[in-house]
């Protein structure tokens, strides 16, 4: 089949790259570089990032890792070991030590949420804020991991998307850190495609989607089918039809490049800021490829929710937080990055995501349709999997 792709990033890449063995596939990007959100920067000797942290929600085994490895990438993924640590009152804890740091009391109510879990007695539309705010500690933490992993507050973080993440947490265990960070995945898909004779435009925006009954066309070109890893409401925007029922709510956020000689994590490893007011947590990719940090230096990723729309006082209050977790340490912030409106940290925020089939012929992919349970790149590959699930039908 001939297939065309809007959109070089993440998403349009990892399917390109499969797609490519078997098929036609040209890949339209009307920006000068392939990647998206999901690519390195290079500043002041770091390698920084378009949007993403140099990180894989669930490392090495993972539904991106397998995606990847299925599309025949090599690319290294370091696990880490332990997954995370939780800051609580300056010091840093393991997850299965925080339940010794809470009373009597709210040990009793926390088991009782447990059980309550255990047995599917929890309404999966209820925040995930409220499930847990009757433990305070419980609830900052939930604040931190889910504004780490989803860039939303705990009360506007549907129970259905923790249990599932809950799920795959169990299944493919904690995070990792591709080798050559994000542009080290972007490189090897772009290696692939154009080995399998797939063609990439870059700088070339589609004006148009034409659907039709048997074909759809980008512009003047026909395809049998094509893959938009643009937004869905842009999507929507370029074609002759309409398909999005419920907007769905993009993500904002903030992330924080620091440069220090002194090093805050050890390993793959994650930091979940409970302490502070608006970062959520951090990581250290230099820990894994020394070619991400100038020399001498750790390159040390944060990232916070934006709450309100007044950004310059959202980036404010996380820098007050970062003086805070350095306590006196040497460091120097070397970008700020924000994430909202056109460039935003996801199109749809988890529990708002559409789904990727719109027609046979018309398909999406990208963390607009990331689907239940997907955390930022893991529910991209979600979304590039039920694409591809659903073309291996249309050639039965």
């Amino acid at each position: 089949m001939k297939i065309g792709i809007i959109g070089a990033g993440l998403g349009g890449l990892l399917s390109g790259a499969i797609l490519s063995k078997e098929h036609s596939v040209t890949i339209y990007e009307k920006l000068p570089f392939v990647g998206g959100r999901f690519t390195n920067i290079s500043y002041k000797g770091f390698q920084l990032t378009t949007g993403a942290l140099h990180m894989i929600p669930h490392g090495n085994d993972g539904y991106l890792a397998q995606t990847l490895r299925r599309a025949g990438s090599n690319v290294k993924i370091v696990n880490s070991v332990p997954d995370g640590y939780f800051r609580i009152n300056g010091k840093n804890h393991e997850y299965k030590d925080i339940f010794g740091l809470v009373s009597a009391k709210d040990k009793l109510k926390a088991l009782k949420l447990a059980a309550s879990l255990k047995l599917g007695k929890i309404d999966k539309n209820m925040p995930f804020g409220e499930f847990l705010e009757d433990i305070p500690l419980a609830l900052d933490v939930g604040n931190s991991f889910s504004g780490w992993a989803l860039s939303l507050n705990a009360y506007d973080t549907p129970m259905s998307e923790i249990i599932e993440i809950s799920k795959l947490y169990h299944k493919f265990g904690g995070p990792g850190i591709p080798v050559g960070g994000c542009k080290g995945v972007i490189d090897s898909l772009v290696e692939i495609i154009n080995k399998n004779g797939g063609k990439i435009y870059t700088s070339h925006a589609i004006e148009k989607i034409e659907v039709e009954e048997n074909n759809v066309f980008l512009d003047s070109e026909q395809f049998d089918i094509v893959i938009s890893n643009t937004s869905p409401k842009l999507t929507e925007k370029m074609s002759n039809i309409k398909f999005i029922e419920k907007e769905p709510v993009p993500s904002k956020g903030i992330k924080i490049n620091v440069a220090s000689k002194s090093s805050l994590v050890d390993g793959a490893s994650v930091i979940f800021t409970t302490d502070c007011e608006r970062i959520n947590g951090l990581n250290q990719p230099s820990n894994v490829d020394r070619s991400l940090a100038k020399e001498d230096y750790n390159l040390i990723m944060l990232h916070a929710t934006q709450i309100k729309n007044n950004t310059k006082e959202e980036i404010s209050l996380a820098l007050n937080d970062i003086e805070s977790l350095f306590g006196g340490k040497d460091y120097e912030v070397i970008s700020i990055q924000s994430y909202g409106n056109g460039w935003p940290v996801n199109h749809a925020s988890n529990g708002t995501d559409l789904n990727p089939i719109v027609r046979d012929n018309l398909l999406l992919v990208g963390d607009g349709v990331k689907g239940v349970g997907g955390i930022e790149v893991e529910g991209v590959a979600m979304s590039v999997i039920a694409v591809l699930n659903h073309i291996e039908k249309l050639k039965k």
